[in-house]
């Protein structure tokens, strides 16, 4: 399979989706840039990428008080069941990749701005920048909703982190056992809180709604794949996890 690359243009904005706006924004000044694989060439993977959210675990904000002592012992239960998946995880991930070796640190520089690149592209309505920043359903949920837009456009800006951004649940899951051979694939979800400010304006440039100066924390659980068996493959956008949603007991 050739390896296609596209430089892309990191610029400052937000995250589009969670304050409720649709719609198309200004350009602002690129900041740096990163290096997206093409997922045009990758259709004979498109069934095998599609595997659901592993796990859909989110540690509480908060935990219980030792005073309601099931939810108490429930939670910290889940937590450290979680950490030990997550540390095998890891341990799998790092095993099985013949090729890029994992490091968390570079992994959250690579998803942080994946996760700008994606809320830029939906903004601006650039669906080919999403189809090589998002794997298939994230990619066909967001062009359906940039097509309900019409003569208006968004405008959106990244004002940096409300808190450095969060591994919390890996998972890796492929065929092979604990051979380095066969399929396998990664999940990560990170913990994503942001400052965004969102616009959106008409034909005749008149503020329809939001305010270009009004600054929002926005937090977010973004989970990223990537196909650890594969040396052409990156880590992409898969899909959110509502933070209002509740654990799993399994």
């Amino acid at each position: 399979m050739s390896l296609s690359l596209r430089t892309l243009r990191l610029v400052t904005r937000p995250s589009v989706s969670t304050l409720g706006l649709h719609a198309r924004p200004m350009a602002f000044p690129a900041m740096t840039t990163r290096a997206y694989a093409t997922n045009k060439n990758q259709g004979k993977q498109i069934l095998l990428r599609d595997h659901g959210v592993f796990a859909n675990y989110i540690p509480p904000e908060t935990s219980p008080s030792i005073g309601d002592f099931a939810r108490w012992r429930l939670t910290k239960w889940r937590n450290l069941k979680n950490s030990v998946q997550n540390m095998l995880s890891v341990g799998l991930i790092k095993y099985k990749s013949q090729y890029d070796k994992w490091n968390s640190g570079k992994f959250l520089t690579e998803a942080e701005q994946a996760y700008i690149d994606m809320n830029d592209a939906f903004a601006r309505g650039d669906r080919d920048l999403l189809e090589e920043v998002c794997l298939d359903a994230m990619y066909t949920n967001m062009k359906n909703q940039i097509k309900t837009r019409t003569n208006v456009r968004w405008a959106w800006q990244y004002h940096g982190e409300a808190e450095t951004p969060r591994i919390v649940c890996v998972r890796c899951l492929g065929t092979g056992g604990v051979s380095k051979d066969g399929f396998s694939v990664g999940q990560v979800t990170v913990r994503m809180h942001t400052k965004q400010s969102m616009a959106v304006y008409d034909k005749k440039n008149r503020l329809v709604g939001g305010d270009p100066n009004k600054i929002h924390n926005v937090l977010e659980y973004v989970v990223f794949q990537k196909t650890i068996s594969d040396p052409e493959d990156i880590w992409r956008v898969y899909g959110k996890i509502a933070a209002t949603d509740m654990p799993s007991s399994s």
